[in-house]
């Protein structure tokens, strides 16, 4: 999940030196860790998939971080504020998707990475279909992914470093950049997945803060649900607030798809399975990960249930864009440490996250393309270096189409979690546990998913930047489903039935290599 773009630029500048302490404090932590990360780090592996040294609870609470980012301080309560406790149905279901994803892949990659050289999801496609064509679209996909997250992590991170530090928008961008630049290409997956944890650790504290200062802003859970259910009875049912109660049911089970099994299709996530040390640390994994997601929601729960029923009691201003509900509450409803302690977990979140799709993406530009194309990097040590080289490529263009073009932004922006969901899903989740799956089902699964997420949700908006305002309408027009429900759906539904239907036509007898049968099949 992502951090909005253009919201964040109605944070409030804090002039709190709480703020400024803690922000200070992480981000000297973050070149730390870099620094820390470079001195363990000897080969590809390491910088990729840490040697395989990760335990359960830095597992687990690595991967709750990575998924939860800033969404949990921005857009969950955006959601909460604008539709009540409507809205709150995506933080009840979406901790299903760990156990989605640790029942589907974790123990799998986890073997894959032991009984073959895997380091990335494109490896791991490529040994299971044994097909450079799956391997080089599944980088190709990454890629894309990864630009597109990294840019509208940027464009957020720009407007957090002047919330915090109160330096020009520019700077925050240059600065935010530069720092993320230096550790993600001197610690790699090591010091990400260090970071990633301590976000985790200062998401959760402050979340419990949160609750505890916003349930007593509001006057108490009774008075809260009072004031909602005066101003509207829709904001305290479960299905009323986005549209009717049918039409609201239907999207809510589009986004659960969506939010709980496109979880298993995320690469910043399943990737980690490789890390970890051995098989039993995944056991408890993904209880963790689900738990400790559903307390850092509390942020959202709260400050949004919180804020709406103030401001309709006529007891605080309305904030300037519901986008914004969570960092102004914080700035303005808490102490100043526990404002710090959020903003540092949400500078937290947006460089760490990025460091996550930044090694990801550097190494389908280093590893898994060439190997595509049949020119693999031979020498580990010139691969790492690439790989390094590539991180930086990726960090410096990103970064130059956040300053040059918020239009740009804005399409790229438009390519998210369902992007990586109808991807990744059907070829890693069924791929994994289904040996009738075949290279051609999966080639046509990705092609499929990627068209359909393309079309409906970046072209329309290239077309409506481009003045053929006319094209975008007609584009919309043709989605079969009402606007809320989700494309990124849509798509993964398309690509896992275009998976398994091909899969049945083209299997003719073929096997799958003894060991993966092995795998797939315990």
């Amino acid at each position: 999940m992502t951090v909005p773009i253009v919201p964040l630029q109605e944070i409030p500048v804090t002039d709190s030196p709480y703020v400024l302490l803690f922000g200070g404090v992480y981000l000297s932590l973050v070149l730390g860790i870099g620094v820390w990360g470079y001195l363990q780090t000897e080969s590809t592996a390491d910088f990729l998939i840490t040697g395989k040294s990760v335990g359960t609870w830095v597992l687990a609470l690595t991967a709750f971080s990575v998924i939860q980012s800033g969404f949990g301080f921005v857009g969950g309560p955006e959601l909460v504020y604008s539709f009540g406790t409507t809205a709150l149905w995506i933080f009840f279901t979406a901790p299903l998707g760990f156990v989605v994803a640790w029942m589907l892949l974790a123990k799998r990659l986890r073997l894959l990475a032991d009984v073959r050289d895997v380091m990335t999801l494109a490896d791991g496609m490529y040994v299971r279909y044994e097909s450079a064509w799956v391997r080089g679209l599944t980088a190709v996909a990454v890629i894309v992914g990864v630009m597109a997250y990294l840019a509208t992590n940027l464009a957020a991170l720009q407007y957090v470093m002047r919330a915090i530090f109160g330096l020009p928008v520019v700077w925050g961008l240059f600065i935010g950049a530069f720092i993320l630049l230096a550790y993600s290409t001197l610690g790699g997956m090591i010091a990400g997945v260090w970071t990633d944890f301590v976000q985790a650790i200062t998401m959760i504290v402050g979340s419990v803060f949160v609750f505890a200062f916003a349930l007593s802003f509001g006057g108490g859970m009774e008075s809260i649900s009072r004031s909602l259910a005066s101003a509207d009875p829709a904001f305290v049912s479960p299905f009323g607030a986005m549209d009717a109660p049918a039409a609201t049911i239907f999207t809510a089970l589009g986004w659960w798809i969506l939010f709980s099994i496109g979880t298993a299709g995320q690469p910043h996530l399943i990737t980690k399975f490789y890390m970890s040390r051995n098989l039993r640390i995944l056991r408890w994994g993904a209880p963790i990960a689900a738990v400790t997601y559903a307390i850092s929601s509390l942020i959202a729960f709260s400050a949004g249930l919180s804020m709406r029923a103030m401001v309709e009691a006529g007891q605080t201003a309305a904030p300037k864009s519901a986008s914004v509900v969570g960092p102004v509450f914080v700035l303005e409803h808490t102490p100043g440490v526990v404002a710090g302690l959020i903003l540092a977990a949400l500078l937290a979140a947006i460089m760490s996250t990025s460091d996550s799709f930044l090694n990801i993406g550097a190494a389908a530009i280093s590893r898994d393309l060439p190997r595509a194309l049949g020119r693999p990097i031979e020498n580990d040590t010139t691969e790492l270096r690439v790989t390094q080289a590539a991180l930086a490529s990726i960090t410096v263009v990103s970064t130059l189409i956040v300053y040059f073009s918020e239009t740009l932004v804005g399409i790229l922006g438009t390519i998210g979690w369902g992007f990586f969901a109808a991807a990744f899903f059907a070829i890693a989740a069924l791929g994994l546990n289904w040996t009738g799956a075949t290279k051609e089902g999966a080639i046509v699964a990705l092609l499929g998913g990627l068209a359909v997420n393309l079309f409906y949700s970046a072209v329309p908006r290239i077309a409506e930047t481009a003045g053929f305002e006319g094209v975008a309408d007609t584009i919309a027009g043709l989605y079969p489903f009402p606007a809320p429900f989700p494309v990124g759906t849509v798509a993964l539904l398309v690509t896992v039935v275009l998976f398994v239907v091909v899969s049945l036509a083209t299997q003719d007898g073929r096997s799958v290599p003894a060991d993966i049968a092995v795998l797939i099949e315990r």
